[in-house]
């Protein structure tokens, strides 16, 4: 690594409120006395970096509008955008060029253009992600062939990201970069996809056809924070060399002797199909069991089903070659919900040779199809996932209308590649995804996953900055190298971006036979010649040589037992003093951070870090140490392992009463019954834990004797006060899928009004006692009480009748009859919640705004607002 000292670029300062909107927010931008200056770190990963220069950002009391992130095989690239008092700006600067010049690092100040257009990005952003997954090495030319196609349509790469886990090196299986996009307003993804139309009446091409040339695969979807599709999702399969390693239709010709070859191929796939159904007349149905028996799955068939079905995901099997005997036979060894299928016509035993009924064509009717169980299973049509070759088999026009009314769309065929995990890969998992599912099913696959080899030759990192993003960038950068496929790779690529416009990209490339000197040198003119600032370069050992590209056979020793998620969330945003500490206590334990995320879009109020902890660091210390400076800076933390259980969560249930709404409703009765004080005494005892709840319960209830209970009921629901952000977070549960309900130790007329307002699935609450004859309370429950145990009782059976495990759920509460719920959920949050409960309980939230679960879940806010906008 370049190792010079460090370095300082000066421009004329841009006033906070004349510059980029996206950059200047909150007090800052009010202030006509503060600069915006965005300052870049670079050279060798060391613990305590971000720390050191937090704690001078802290000192001239600035304030940390965006930062991010990456590191690329052991080299740091990290950047901050400040806002900064005039009279601090030279000051801070000195300090941060000495701080860098003692740890042999590279710095460079910029102030951001003053114009908002500055990022080059559309003003209104939707953001989609590219998945690009490939047996092979990724190539300069296959990210310049993909970047170029991506600039035809207007879209600018705003993230990339190759996870350790997803490199062929480690998993054995696969290379995956995970793209995300800008897309201009209005944007349609078949476009991109498969291809646009053109002024003759043909067809451009798309992403899909571009990978191929590259012989990799890829998916396009709007991007949803956390990289997966919801759980509220329809997935489609078909059989024929998808679920199955045959043509079963061929496999039936050669049982009954005859040849499928004879049949002519220059014809619709639906004509063949047709000459061989005739080809069958007269011949034995009992040829179809025998084709059942020995019949073959495809490699990784079942644990794509079973690993979509944990998520919550509902299977449909879609066949137009006739046999559905077979079909059935399928989903029942796969476990689907739905197989729809043409059948034989069969007379006295044997095929006549034609199909039942007038349809001759499924595929005709398969989007009228999709459409009629997505809206009985209530799921939105471009939810609907659609893997094997449908799409391929359509002309241009059908197959954009396909992708665009559905999706994402997962190319598949059984002779071309030979497992079908590689759809999991493509729908957003990660290689260690992967291996955890493989290990729940120990009968299909062994543990070990043969390592891919590494890559020979010389290897050579550049990390590069640009100020502005903007189309085709990729396409510049890399075009010196692009034809030198493939006899060049890279081994690792990532970039990230800033919301003042810039980007940081890094790439580790390896070379065969090039000279890498003369390489590295076209590289950097290139740069040079484009503008680009080439914040570092070196050659470095032939690849697989260096401890950095050591390679384990074990994947967890070489991806890690011990990655973690932090959640960070502080409102109206997060203080330089709240980082600083953060940062303090990484750099004190030794803890690697791995990629900053910014959850929130409007300002810094939430950030997700992925980090690394050492062995011997003991996670419950350090989850208390987290506590603590959560208490002491006023911020929430949530500190999770970074695993599979973390994304399969199915099932939200809330407490009611300062939860969702922010009454305690037996307080709001005894308001209107005039026994207010006496009751409100009780209530404040129980919460703190200090009374019995059954108890307590039955004392406050005596008090509303002799009362008109629906003239009571009818007041509190008129008056309910609903939480801060509990609208957002139920409907945006609600899109993703999730099952919801409210477990209350109040009362059920309210809690149903709750569940009508919000949403939500289930409802349950006690019922207070009414005389049939005067409509008046009588001072008395009716039924079960719901006591603490048998909210967590509930949990566990709702749970049981969605058909998810305990650890798939999520419970938030604020009082001490939550405690065993909490305990019991798979993620317990306790929100605003009394001292006992906060004490008792791992997670919790202090912000006054119950939307903040959803950064916990792993949510941005991105997502939560493009769903409040499709509804």
């Amino acid at each position: 690594i370049d190792r010079c000292p460090a370095r300082v670029l000066f421009a004329m300062p841009a006033r906070c409120a004349e510059t980029n909107g996206k950059a200047a927010r909150g007090s800052c931008a009010a202030s006509a006395e503060t600069n915006v200056i965005v300052f870049r770190v670079w050279g060798a990963d060391e613990p305590g970096i971000a720390d050191a220069f937090l704690k001078v950002v802290v000192s001239h009391m600035c304030q940390v509008l965006d930062l991010a992130q990456f590191v690329l095989e052991g080299s740091l690239m990290f950047s901050f955008v400040l806002c900064v008092g005039d009279q601090s700006s030279m000051g801070l600067m000195k300090e941060l060029m000495r701080s860098a010049k003692e740890r042999r690092l590279q710095l460079d100040f910029y102030f951001p253009d003053r114009s908002p257009a500055g990022s080059g990005e559309p003003s209104s952003e939707s953001v989609a992600v590219v998945s690009v997954v490939s047996p092979r090495e990724i190539t300069p030319a296959m990210l310049c062939d993909l970047d170029s196609k991506l600039s035809e349509h207007g879209c600018v790469v705003k993230e990339i990201e190759q996870r350790r886990d997803n490199k062929k090196q480690i998993n054995g299986e696969y290379n995956k970069v995970e793209i995300r996009v800008s897309c201009p307003p209005r944007f349609k993804l078949a476009n991109l996809a498969v291809g646009a139309p053109t002024s003759r009446g043909e067809s451009s091409t798309g992403l899909q056809k571009v990978a191929w040339e590259h012989g990799a695969e890829t998916t396009v979807r709007w991007w949803d924070a956390m990289n997966r599709p919801n759980g509220k999702s329809l997935v489609v399969f078909g059989i024929s060399n998808e679920l199955c390693t045959c043509n079963v239709l061929d496999e039936l010709l050669t049982e009954a002797g005859l040849d499928p070859g004879s049949v002519p191929a220059d014809g619709s796939i639906e004509k063949q199909n047709e000459l061989k159904v005739a080809m069958l007349k007269g011949k034995s149905t009992g040829i179809v069991q025998k084709v059942i028996d020995r019949l073959e799955f495809t490699p990784g068939a079942r644990l794509v089903c079973s690993a979509l079905k944990r998520l919550g995901f509902r299977l449909a099997i879609f066949t137009n070659l006739g046999i559905k005997k077979i079909a059935e036979h399928v989903k029942r060894e796969l476990g689907m919900d739905y197989v729809i299928s043409k059948d034989l016509e069969v007379f006295d035993g044997v095929f006549t040779g034609a199909y039942i009924g007038e349809c001759t064509d499924v595929r005709f009717r398969k989007a009228d199809l999709l459409m009629l169980m997505a809206e009985r299973e209530g799921i939105d049509y471009r939810n609907v996932i659609l893997i094997g070759e449908e799409v391929t088999h359509l002309d241009a026009a059908k197959a954009r209308e396909m992708v665009e009314t559905f999706g994402p769309n997962v190319y598949f065929n059984s002779n071309k590649m030979k497992d079908l995990t590689i759809a999991l890969y493509l729908l957003g998992f990660n290689g260690s995804d992967v291996r955890a599912l493989r290990k729940r099913r120990r009968d299909e696959v062994s543990d070990d996953c043969s390592i891919g080899a590494t890559p020979e030759g010389k290897r050579i990192r550049v990390r590069i900055s640009a100020k502005k993003r903007g189309p085709g960038q990729l396409v510049r950068m890399l075009s010196p190298l692009s034809a030198l496929s493939p006899e060049m790779g890279i081994s690792t690529v990532s970039q990230c971006s800033l919301q003042d416009g810039g980007i940081c990209v890094g790439f580790d490339f390896w070379a065969k036979k090039q000279d890498p000197d003369q390489l590295l040198k076209e590289l950097l003119f290139a740069c040079h010649k484009l503008d680009f600032q080439v914040l570092g370069s070196d050659l470095a050992s032939p690849a697989g040589a260096g401890p950095a590209l050591a390679m384990s056979s074990d994947m967890e020793a070489a991806v890690g037992r011990s990655h973690y998620v932090i959640t960070l969330v502080q409102k109206p945003q997060i203080t330089a003093a709240s980082l600083s500490a953060i940062f303090g206590l990484l750099r004190a334990r030794s803890v690697n951070l791995v990629r900053i995320e910014r959850l929130s879009v409007h300002d810094l109020a939430a950030l997700q870090f992925t980090v690394e902890l050492p062995e011997e660091l003991e996670t419950g210390s350090f989850s208390n140490e987290l506590m603590e400076a959560s208490n002491s800076h006023g911020i929430d933390i949530a500190f999770q392992k970074d695993d599979l259980d973390r994304w399969m969560r199915r099932l939200v249930v809330f407490d009611m009463d300062s939860t969702l709404i922010q009454q305690e409703v037996i307080d709001e009765l005894a308001k209107f019954a005039g026994v207010e004080d006496e009751v409100k005494k009780l209530t404040e005892a129980a919460m703190r834990g200090e009374l019995n709840f059954f108890e307590s319960l039955k004392s406050r209830v005596a008090l509303l004797k002799g009362h008109n209970a629906d003239e009571l009921f009818s007041k509190v629901k008129k008056n309910l006060i609903f939480t801060p952000g509990a609208k957002k977070l139920c409907s945006t549960l609600r899109r993703l899928g999730y099952k919801m309900a409210v477990i209350s130790g109040g009362f059920l007329p309210v809690a149903r009004e709750v569940q009508r307002e919000l949403g939500l699935d289930y409802a349950f609450a006690n019922t207070l006692e009414v005389d049939e004859t005067t409509g008046l309370l009588t001072g008395h429950t009716s039924g079960p009480v719901v006591t603490p145990q048998r909210k967590r009782a509930l949990l566990a059976t709702i749970a049981d009748v969605e058909g998810c495990e305990l650890q798939q759920t999520i419970a938030v509460g604020d009082g001490a009859n939550d405690i065993p719920m909490l305990h019991a959920a798979g993620l317990g949050i306790a929100f605003c919640a009394k001292p006992k409960v906060q004490a008792a309980t791992e997670f919790r939230i202090n912000q006054k705004d119950l939307s903040t679960v959803l950064y916990l879940i792993g949510v941005s806010e991105h997502v939560a607002e493009r769903l409040a906008v499709d509804m």
